[in-house]
């Protein structure tokens, strides 16, 4: 009976070990079922993104006890990045669990290893696991999602996963007909800009233009308002017009990032008959400024004729401009209704 029963479990582990997707399987891009957003930076990378503080310091500190423990330990170990390895994973059934999986760089005395953590989301029964490189096979073995985020891995490289662009986490709620009109930039670490205008116009003749482009973060604060007093500048050399104020918005979220927003005002653009217009909002992301701006050409006038010809035009542009911020869909889907659209990159 003993080694009837011994069979059995053999054979259903067996069974549980086989690849492919899990029953009711759903892939997800980062962010949009992880009920976890950062509160602090305690690693670099993607971890520090969408993870609590908490929960990296416990990732952090397993790996140091692992370290710890080879034949020669090492106490010296620095986190140098973090990524996520896999697509998100949801399990629908019998009940809705998802799953994460990222990977870990460390310097442990001199030497560079890549260490797997797993992460399980469920009501009363998360849990996180860390293995090194290559060390989660077992556990995958009986654990059947686990064994489907290594698959997914293999299958997924990050560097070509479109849910891991980082644009993917500003909401855009683009005007009805309103489509994609170009792409720029866009490497890793490297300035991007995307713009959209209204059906018909070309982009050289645009009349109403919505731009985004994207700066990488620098460490120290102060960066959005910096970015905004250039434009007001550069404004200002370019067209004569006095700098409008800058005005500070409340932050997206408890994390006090900046969200500043500015007029710029153009009478007449140098060579043409024509004024520019454009409300400027900045959003500091954990690893990029967000520049979002609202853009009109109208018929050359004075500053203050601009002003008031346009105050419905800039309420309008003030409201699209309300609606634009950080979503990080980790605290509820339903406040990221426009994400950026993912299929735009460069």
């Amino acid at each position: 009976m003993k080694r009837t029963a011994a069979l059995l479990l053999l054979a259903a582990t067996l069974a549980r070990a086989e690849g492919g997707p899990l029953p009711g399987e759903q892939l997800l891009g980062p962010g949009q079922l992880a009920p976890l957003p950062a509160d602090a930076r305690v690693v670099p990378g993607y971890a520090g993104t969408w993870r609590r503080a908490d929960s990296q310091e416990r990732v952090r500190d397993r790996i140091v006890e692992l370290e710890g423990r080879r034949a020669k330990p090492c106490t010296d170990v620095r986190v140098t990045d973090t990524e996520q390895a896999a697509p998100d994973l949801a399990e629908t059934r019998p009940t809705r669990i998802h799953h994460a999986l990222e990977r870990w760089t460390v310097r442990a005395c001199g030497a560079t290893r890549s260490y797997e953590v797993w992460y399980r989301f469920a009501p009363g029964a998360s849990r996180v696991a860390v293995a090194e490189n290559g060390g989660g096979r077992f556990q995958g073995e009986l654990d059947p999602p686990y064994r489907r985020l290594l698959e997914l891995a293999a299958a997924h490289p990050r560097d070509a996963d479109a849910g891991a662009d980082p644009r993917r986490w500003l909401n855009l709620p683009l005007p009805e007909g309103w489509h994609y009109a170009s792409q720029s930039g866009g490497l890793p670490g490297q300035d991007w800009r995307t713009d959209f205008l209204p059906v018909g116009p070309r982009l050289p003749e645009w009349t109403d233009l919505i731009s985004v482009q994207g700066l990488p973060r620098r460490p120290a604060t102060g960066q959005a308002r910096l970015y905004l007093e250039g434009l007001q500048a550069s404004r200002q050399t370019r067209c004569g017009a006095a700098p409008e104020p800058i005005e500070a918005l409340p932050a997206d979220d408890a994390s006090g990032r900046a969200r500043l927003r500015t007029l710029l005002i153009c009478p007449q653009v140098p060579g043409t008959d024509y004024a520019e217009l454009a409300l400027v909002q900045a959003l500091e992301g954990p690893d990029i400024l967000y520049v979002v701006q609202r853009a009109w050409r109208l018929p050359a006038a004075d500053a203050d004729s601009l002003r008031r010809d346009s105050a419905d035009v800039l309420k309008t542009g003030a409201y699209f401009l309300s609606l634009v911020r950080l979503c990080p869909p980790a605290t509820r889907m339903r406040d990221c209704p426009a994400p950026f659209p993912a299929d735009l990159r460069p």
